[in-house]
């Protein structure tokens, strides 16, 4: 009977998992559409030879797209570890029964500094993307 409690909790936990996944993908879509957003005032502000406020606004929007992004990833990275610590607290409970191998192999793959690629290519995305809409607000592109 045991192991089927153990079971169970397993399951319900990659469940709730899923369900934060699937909220941290329609964030990160929002916030992809943010940073297009962004770049497309700033090429739209440019066409329309702004002042000085307009380019602090549209500053000041992208800044917000940027922090919300990495707001996003912590997001992500604590859905993460504390998955991660869940099923690591309910191996401790189980005593003798083992989780499943999938879940140790998560446990371990967060235990190692998680995935640095996504990292990674988080950082790459929203700095650039910051750096598309508002270096051209503020660099001058006579020649």
């Amino acid at each position: 009977m045991e192991l089927i409690q153990s079971g169970m909790a397993e399951i319900a936990l990659w469940e709730v998992f899923s369900q934060a996944r699937g909220a941290n993908a329609t964030v990160f879509l929002a916030t992809v559409i943010a940073v297009w957003i962004a770049a497309r005032f700033s090429s739209v502000l440019l066409e329309k030879n702004v002042n000085l406020l307009g380019k602090i606004l549209c500053t000041a929007f992208a800044v917000g797209v940027f922090l919300f992004g990495f707001n996003l990833g912590g997001l992500i990275s604590g859905t993460y570890e504390g998955h991660a610590a869940a099923l690591a607290s309910l191996d401790v409970a189980n005593g003798d029964i083992d989780i499943g191998a999938g879940s140790q192999a998560f446990i371990d793959a967060m235990s190692s500094g998680g995935n640095t690629i996504a990292s990674i290519g988080a950082y790459l995305f929203y700095i650039s993307g910051l750096l598309i809409a508002v270096l051209p607000l503020w660099i001058s592109q006579d020649s």
